[in-house]
């Protein structure tokens, strides 16, 4: 499933209602995806082979349409009436596939649903992706984290392994601020990504074929 980079915001929450997710009374759960600026247009030089993201692998409490929150003692929990559109790794998917293709570093990226034969291939594994509360103070910290690894289809070579990952303070304790900062800890994160993946392709041999 391909989530389309944009951002239903209809209305902010107040999060006091972020408990009790299970209570049947509760209203229907607004949905969210998330929203990065646009990417530059790329060059097309010097452009390596295709790649295909497969989708994210995610830790425990993350493979889930739920907005995911820590709250103290490492309580995991979850925003009542509020989910993402699809579950966060085929959110985080698509974002990837966004970022790669903004970097113009290959001819093609496909999603993980591609029948094509990619040169190159990216897996990551998401560990963090939820608000933390556990420092108290109100507003929470959204983090944003991935395992990620970059490799050659053919004879599976190992061209690069790191972690790309982002962090934001919510201006508020409110929804709608706390999806702002999913969006700017996941842009820091796709920059990370972005960087780690160009420096990988810029020692590795140019593709002798079209792939």
């Amino acid at each position: 499933m391909n989530v389309r980079s944009w951002l239903i915001l209809t209305f902010s929450l107040p999060l006091a209602a972020c408990s009790g997710v299970f209570d049947s009374d509760l209203a229907a759960p607004q949905a969210y995806v998330l929203r990065l600026p646009p990417a530059p247009t790329p060059e097309p030089n010097n452009q390596a082979g295709s790649v295909r993201v497969q989708r994210p692998d995610a830790s425990p409490g993350l493979e889930s349409e739920r907005i995911a929150l820590l709250r103290s003692g490492q309580r995991f929990d979850f925003y009542a009436a509020s989910r993402w559109a699809a579950p966060a790794p085929d959110v985080l998917e698509s974002v990837i596939v966004d970022t790669l293709r903004g970097t113009g570093s290959f001819k093609a990226v496909f999603d993980d649903t591609a029948p094509f034969s990619p040169r190159y291939g990216l897996r990551c594994t998401l560990r963090r992706f939820e608000a933390d509360y556990t420092k108290g103070g109100g507003a929470p910290t959204v983090f944003v984290a991935l395992e990620c690894t970059l490799g050659r289809s053919r004879d599976r070579e190992l061209l690069a392994s790191f972690t790309a990952a982002g962090s934001a303070v919510a201006r508020e304790d409110r929804l709608s601020e706390v999806v702002v900062a999913f969006e700017s800890a996941t842009e820091t994160a796709m920059g990370e990504l972005g960087r780690a993946v160009t420096a990988a392709l810029a020692i590795e041999k140019p593709p002798s074929e079209g792939r």
